[in-house]
């Protein structure tokens, strides 16, 4: 019997909440100093924190020169620090248990930190190996674990470790497909791109424009917005449409445009978070509008225009649209989650939910192999010419109104990167275009809050090992 599970889409911010009672009785046990690393996907950046009387703090970017970044404003409640970072738009908030202090950084997507006291935590310098993947995968308890990466002109690694589904013997190999989650938006952001380039489409067409036909009870707020506040998170939308609506899109459909349509009227229809362009807001809605826009205006599915757009041309074979594999073969992995007794169990194809709803494709619902995986991210790295011009990957690399996120990708240091997660599944991918580096990591588990650290590991030291 399928277990009813919550079908959220976790996106690029991906996160374990915080849990259990703060011990801390006084400012006084914040005092001091502190150490921790954020654990970025293509690098680890070490931090060190300063906490004084005020209370007034200053962080320090250990591999940054320790340049001292100012905090605006330092908050003790109870057991709970937080701290606000205008400098870089960003902020953290954390609880004290057990002589450190555990919580979330926040700088457009948001990375789990935990700080200590004592010497700064050093980078990840380890090469991934066979054997140091299965020590991740087992540290962790979860079924499965891929890693691989490319340098250009020079060496490939891929490791692949477990089962595919547990209760099931079939072992994951290297040629697996797996589930992408909101590694999708940075596709559908390239699909624009291409669109855009050829004159089919212009990055400033507005929702109003293309979809006020469709939907001409749209809020005001939302009528000028364009592809470039979609695909970059900016156009103050809300993250989501109600969980109650949400449950009444379909799970499989030869053609989603009229669902999608529908979904995206939802999301049109909630007051904004705040103003487009100031505010970013990581929004699967955007990029659900953002689709039904592309199909509006090409007469095609969303499903269609990928696959002759960006799939076929870059020879990704592999590639399709949720769950993969058969139903009843276990020839693919499949995703799992918590019973309601704790326990892992399998959601495959063709059984119950397994996925989310077809509505949310542009958001997050492509699955690939991983040769196919970096055959996508190599493009980006190189920045293809034939497949897009240098201007429409400067377009897809920058941040149109400032922050770390692109279209579809995050900069994190040198590289992008992203990350994405069905509740089922967990994936983390980058490009270094400075060291001429793709990679790629994922768990057929949507623990994303407990795996982002063995994936983020596997994902560093994947590249590490083809430096």
């Amino acid at each position: 019997m399928m277990i009813t599970r919550r079908p959220l889409l976790m996106g690029a911010a991906a996160a374990g909440l915080m849990a259990g009672a703060a011990h801390a009785q006084s400012a006084s046990d914040f005092m001091g100093e502190w150490n921790g690393a954020l654990n970025m996907g293509s690098q680890t950046l070490r931090l060190r924190l300063v906490v004084a009387e005020g209370p007034t703090s200053t962080l320090y970017s250990v591999d940054q020169g320790n340049s001292a970044i100012p905090v605006g404003t330092t908050t003790i409640a109870g057991g709970r620090l937080t701290l606000d970072i205008p400098v870089i738009r960003a902020s953290f908030t954390g609880e004290l248990r057990n002589g450190r202090i555990e919580g979330q950084f926040t700088q457009g997507g948001t990375l789990l930190l935990v700080f200590q006291r004592g010497e700064a935590t050093a980078g990840s310098t380890e090469a991934l190996t066979q054997a140091r993947l299965e020590a991740l995968r087992a540290g962790i308890n979860t079924p499965a674990m891929a890693a691989a990466a490319t340098k250009i002109g020079g060496r490939s690694i891929a490791f692949a470790t477990g089962l595919r589904a547990i209760g099931h013997e079939q072992r994951v190999t290297t040629s697996d497909k797996w589930h992408l989650g909101s590694i999708t938006k940075s596709m559908t952001s390239t699909l624009v791109a291409r669109l855009a380039e050829a004159g089919r489409i212009s990055w400033t067409d507005t929702v109003g424009g293309v979809l006020g036909g469709a939907i001409p009870d749209m809020r005001a707020e939302y009528r000028d917005v364009t592809f470039r506040h979609l695909c970059s998170h900016r156009a103050g939308l809300q993250g989501n449409i109600d969980m109650a609506d949400l449950l009444r899109f379909s799970r499989a459909s030869d053609d989603a445009r009229t669902e999608r349509v529908a979904y995206a009227r939802l999301g049109l229809l909630q007051p904004p978070q705040g103003p487009k362009e100031t505010t970013f807001m990581y929004s699967n809605t955007g990029y659900v509008i953002a689709g039904a826009m592309l199909e509006a205006k090409m007469g095609a599915p969303w499903e269609a225009l990928i696959q002759e757009y960006v799939f076929e041309p870059l020879g990704m074979a592999s590639a399709g649209h949720g769950a993969p594999g058969t139903p009843g073969a276990w020839d693919q992995p499949c995703g799992h989650a918590p019973d309601v007794t704790g326990a892992m169990a399998p959601f495959p194809p063709g059984d119950g939910i397994n996925d989310n709803p077809v509505a949310l494709g542009p958001a997050g619902r492509v699955h690939a192999n991983f040769e196919d995986v970096q055959k996508y991210l190599m493009a980006h790295c190189e920045m293809r010419a034939g497949f897009l011009n240098r201007e429409s990957w400067q377009t897809l690399h920058t941040a149109p109104f400032g922050g770390p996120y692109a279209m579809g990708f995050s900069r994190q240091g040198n590289a992008l990167w992203h990350n994405g997660s069905n509740t089922l599944w967990y994936a983390e991918v980058m490009f270094d275009q400075s060291r001429g580096i793709v990679a790629a990591a994922a768990a057929n588990d949507g623990r994303a809050g407990d795996l982002r650290a063995p994936v983020g590991s596997a994902l560093v030291e994947a590249a590490q090992a083809v430096v």
